[in-house]
């Protein structure tokens, strides 16, 4: 009677969840809409006069595994100021679905705290001493986070089979893309925001740094990532906004010259959550990252792609006062101990000289000998041999034209193919004279001694046979598919045949590695050394051909 003949200050509290399924179909969606639970509170409280509504809580949008939503936080502050002695919910799922955190509040934390707790249409009233429904309730608490669990298993198994089928699931596409209309878990390429992802790549391969990148984007004009985002009406917000117009930065570069998105290859699954009631990140270690390429049309070629990534693990850091680095930055190594090369200048005078020293003398005298080379003397033998190597690339990959145009030298796949079963076939018999070996040893024809002498004679009669195999395959399969003919770094290589001097961005594309050995002799690694072999192997191969049939 005491209870009943109190005046209550109530608040009331109200949540609706998109995360773990509340509003999954359009029924429960209508019931547990913010403005019914309140009408349902409401009516509730006409039959209640000892309580008043001080004052109302609502969550909008928030998951009820954890308690850390803002009005309910904020509602926990009113409870410790005495502004509260009563918490109406329309139902327990609607407080809380985590059914430890809920049973530590209603059983312990608002009984010692004074507070009279009402779930509507669950019948509970914490001024009842029923001790039916003291016992109900734990149960229909664990029912409600069983249900959460339930929800995020099924998410979660969602959403890892569409990341295997390379589909994006995004919030938000990357800078340079747009999410497509028709399907919105595919990525289209936005023209605009793709040329800037050009121009930073082209800028990386030119030689520039990161921030003299982001100065160059700032001086144009070019709105950062964020602030186009909000131009073209996606709603974003970001950690990484510093201002309330952020420019490009240093960061905002790296971020898009390390993305793989820009190949055309979806990675997702970087990180995850230990599970659904804690939501800390952990980041996943890159070998379980799923990644599945050509899933969307690419900005940037693989090439390109891993030639910067390249030239952003070298030491190429730009010289003060200058906005590019030196065109051989990073590239140049002792040919005798392998370690970096370092430019030096020496001012002599009203002249300076310029040298690449060892560096690996410096740091132990007896690994090497303080060998230099001057930057004139390197730079003029790297251009000779770069433009020796741009004429070979271009006389083979016009060789290769005029052999596959060539009617009467059109490569016998035929010839390949019946080689190769050729082969099988062989292997298929070594193999049933193998097994009959093992019947005829368990028959007593063949001692312990003889069938392994004679089992690990056909393995090595397999293995041989396999390995010739798969020789042949790689021959037909370079043939068929015409790899080493109007390939894209060929055409690129065309557009620097004449050439008189290095650029950082035919440096950075055609080379390496730059090696220099202690008599001034120079040694060039190619990045396309094997694709440049092949092309030789194919000419000469058909070459000696031709010779044969005259």
């Amino acid at each position: 009677m005491e209870n009943i003949s109190k005046t209550y200050r109530a608040a009331v509290y109200l949540r609706l969840s998109r995360e773990d399924g509340d509003v999954a179909g359009s029924s429960r969606q209508s019931s547990n809409s913010i403005a019914n639970q309140k009408e349902l509170v409401m009516d509730f409280l006409k039959s209640h006069p000892e309580i008043v509504v001080v004052s109302t809580y609502s969550d909008d949008g928030f998951s009820g595994v954890n308690f850390e939503r803002p009005e309910f936080q904020r509602m926990l502050s009113d409870i410790r100021e005495d502004k509260i002695d009563c918490v109406i919910v329309k139902d327990l799922s609607r407080f809380g679905r985590n059914y430890i955190e809920s049973g530590r509040y209603i059983e312990k934390i608002f009984p010692m705290l004074g507070i009279r707790f009402i779930a509507i249409t669950d019948g509970y009233d914490s001024i009842n001493e029923d001790i039916g429904s003291d016992m109900v309730i734990p149960f229909k608490n664990l029912i409600n986070d069983a249900y959460c669990r339930d929800i995020s298993i099924k998410i979660r198994s969602h959403m890892d089979v569409k990341r295997r089928n390379g589909e994006y699931i995004g919030a938000f596409a990357a800078y340079g893309y747009r999410k497509d209309e028709d399907n919105r878990n595919h990525l289209v390429i936005d023209e605009y925001a793709a040329d800037v992802v050009r121009d930073i790549f082209t800028m990386k391969m030119c030689g520039m740094s990161q921030q003299t990148i982001a100065n160059r984007l700032n001086e144009w004009g070019i709105l950062s990532p964020l602030q186009y985002k909000k131009t073209i009406g996606v709603s974003l917000e970001s950690s990484f906004q510093k201002s309330v117009r952020p420019k490009w930065s240093y960061n905002a570069v790296l971020r898009i010259l390390k993305n793989e998105v820009y190949t055309g290859t979806v990675t997702q699954g970087k990180c995850t959550t230990p599970n659904y009631k804690i939501k800390k990140r952990v980041y996943k270690n890159e070998s379980d990252w799923i990644r599945v390429e050509n899933m969307h049309e690419p900005i940037i070629s693989k090439s390109d792609f891993e030639i910067v990534q390249d030239l952003l693990l070298r030491d190429t850091r730009v010289s003060p006062g200058l906005a590019e680095l030196f065109p051989l930055s990073g590239l140049v190594y002792c040919g005798d101990c392998g370690e970096p090369m370092v430019r030096k200048t020496v001012p002599s005078g009203d002249k300076r000289y310029v040298y690449y020293i060892c560096s690996g003398n410096k740091k132990d005298k007896t690994k090497c000998s303080m060998h230099s080379i001057s930057e004139k003397r390197l730079t003029d033998g790297v251009l000779g041999v770069v433009k020796t190597c741009i004429g070979r690339i271009i006389d083979l990959s016009d060789a290769l034209e005029i052999i596959y145009a060539s009617p009467k030298m059109k490569p016998d796949v035929k010839k390949y193919e019946a080689r190769i079963q050729k082969l099988r076939d062989e292997v298929e018999s070594c193999n049933i004279r193998k097994k009959n070996l093992y019947e005829d040893f368990k028959d007593g024809i063949l001692s312990n001694e003889e069938y392994s002498m004679l089992r690990d004679q056909y393995r090595g009669q397999i293995a041989e046979i396999e390995k010739n195999i798969g020789s042949l395959e790689i021959e037909r399969d370079s043939i068929l598919s015409n790899s080493s003919r109007r390939q894209e770094w060929v055409e690129k290589i065309r557009t620097y045949g004449g050439t008189d001097s290095l650029d950082r961005e035919l440096i950075s594309f055609l080379i390496e590695r730059i090696e220099v050995f202690d008599n001034d002799s120079i040694q060039v690694t190619y990045r396309f050394q094997k694709a440049i072999e092949e092309m030789e192997r194919i000419v000469e191969l058909y070459c000696e051909k031709t010779k044969e049939a005259v």
